[in-house]
């Protein structure tokens, strides 16, 4: 199957493969921009490199288990001590982004199998997650409603501006293999703490804080 330059197969060590065929004719090419984009980044990728290792990291693993598990710990933790330093650290851990850019790259190349196995990951590291910070927070003497906490339960627009140039700027990264730029999308998106204050709004029975930290998890996963 073809898709917009993209050609998908069976060969190779996973079930599903990628191989990039350059466009022909564009009738965009006029455009500088464009046709930088095309010539200069896209142009110049090993994009079967680039799906071997998207595909290969955005799957069910028990690193990416015990990986959601201590960032989760650390984040809740961060949260119920104001402390914005240790939610950064749970940040800067990011296990959800992997099956999150597996899903992104599926869905763009229809590969139907390798969203599945994103969606299974990304749902059970989630179900993860909450689980932890809720057992946390129900044996924790701290429950009081931190400004950590607060700051995430009201997502506006400007959250989703963020989210937007954030992963403009990850798909650019992962594409060109600037892993250092990945860690500054993992703090502008924060994937965790928005989470683990979902797991506080359940732990607490607060849904005003519940149904906000939602929303903004929801506006980043986005």
């Amino acid at each position: 199957m073809q898709a917009g330059g993209i050609e998908t197969g069976e060969a190779g060590p996973l079930a599903s493969r990628v191989t990039y065929q350059p466009f022909e004719s564009d009738r965009w090419d006029h455009f500088a921009l464009y046709r930088w984009w095309r010539l200069k980044v896209v142009g110049t990728v090993d994009h079967q490199a680039v799906f071997d290792r998207i595909f290969s990291e955005s799957g069910w693993s028990a690193r990416y288990a015990f990986m959601t598990l201590m960032s989760a710990g650390i984040a809740i933790l961060g949260l119920l001590l104001s402390s914005p330093a240790v939610v950064i650290g749970a940040m800067l851990i990011s296990p959800l982004m992997r099956p999150i850019l597996g899903l992104g790259f599926a869905l763009a190349l229809f590969d139907f199998k390798e969203l599945r196995r994103a969606l299974a990951a990304l749902g059970l590291g989630v179900v993860l997650a909450i689980l932890l910070t809720v057992a946390i927070v129900m044996v924790s003497p701290l429950k009081a409603t931190t400004g950590e906490i607060l700051s995430r339960t009201r997502p506006n627009l400007f959250d989703l501006l963020v989210a937007l140039f954030s992963a403009m700027a990850g798909t650019f990264a992962i594409v060109r293999g600037r892993g250092e730029t990945i860690v500054g999308v993992a703090i502008a998106t924060a994937l965790m703490p928005p989470l683990a204050v979902v797991g506080y709004g359940l732990a607490t029975w607060n849904m005003a804080v519940f149904g906000g930290s939602l929303a903004l998890f929801v506006t980043n996963f986005v």
